[in-house]
C-alpha cells in the first residue's frame, strides 16, 4: 500500500476530529486495523474505502491521493427551493451494516428450522422463523442511517406484526384481533415519518 494513502487517512482522521479507536469502533474494525492503514501497512478494502470517503464527505479520488479536495469540489450551487434530502453525511454504524449483512443470517434459519423440524417435529410452526429474514436485513440495511431519527426506520415494525398476527392467529386462534397490530405498525411508520420531517 501507498504511504501516501496512509498519510491521507491519518489527516482526514484527525481533521474529523477522531481518535484511532472511534474510528476503528465506527467502522467495526480494530484499533491495530487502522494503525496498519495509517503507517501503510495494509489496505482497507474496497468497501470500507467507500465507508471511509462517507464517513469524510469525500470523494474516492480524493481518498487515495489522485485529486486534491479543491481539484474535486464542485462548482457552487444555486439556491434551491426544495428542501435538501434528510439525511446527509456518514452512516451512524456502518461497520455494524457491513456486519449483519456478511452474516449468513437466511442460512441460520434454515437450519434452524431443520433442526427443529427433524428434532422435535416442529414443521408447522417453526416455518414462521423464515419470516424473520427480511426483518433481519431491514434492520441490517437500516444500521446505513445517517441520522438517529433516520435509525427509527431501521426497527422492522412491519415485520413484527406479521408474525405476531400469525402466531396469535395460528396458535390462538385470534384472528379477529391480531390484525389490530397491522394498524399499529401503520400509525408507527407514519409517526416516524412525521417526526423525521420536523
Amino acid at each position: 500500500m501507498s504511504l501516501k494513502l496512509g498519510t491521507t487517512l491519518a489527516d482526514l482522521r484527525k481533521r474529523n476530529g477522531l481518535s484511532q479507536e472511534a474510528l476503528a469502533e465506527k467502522m467495526g474494525v480494530s484499533r491495530q486495523a487502522v494503525s496498519k492503514w495509517e503507517r501503510g501497512e495494509s489496505t482497507p478494502d474496497t468497501d470500507t474505502l467507500i465507508e471511509l470517503s462517507n464517513l469524510y464527505n469525500v470523494s474516492l479520488d480524493v481518498l487515495v491521493g489522485n485529486k486534491t479536495e479543491d481539484e474535486t469540489s464542485p462548482p457552487p450551487k444555486e439556491k434551491k427551493t426544495k428542501t435538501e434530502p434528510i439525511e446527509k453525511g456518514a452512516p451512524i454504524y456502518p461497520g455494524l451494516s457491513a456486519k449483519l449483512l456478511k452474516f449468513p443470517f437466511p442460512l441460520v434459519a434454515v437450519a434452524f428450522y431443520i433442526l427443529s423440524g427433524v428434532t422435535l417435529h416442529l414443521w408447522h410452526p417453526m416455518w414462521l422463523v423464515f419470516l424473520l429474514i427480511p426483518a433481519y436485513y431491514h434492520f441490517a440495511i437500516g444500521m446505513r442511517a445517517k441520522t438517529k431519527k433516520g435509525l427509527l426506520f431501521a426497527i422492522p415494525v412491519f415485520e413484527a406484526a406479521l408474525i405476531l398476527f400469525l402466531i396469535l392467529g395460528f396458535l390462538l386462534n385470534l384472528w379477529s384481533v391480531a390484525w389490530i397490530l397491522f394498524v399499529v405498525a401503520i400509525i408507527y411508520y407514519w409517526s416516524v415519518a412525521f417526526y423525521v420531517k420536523k
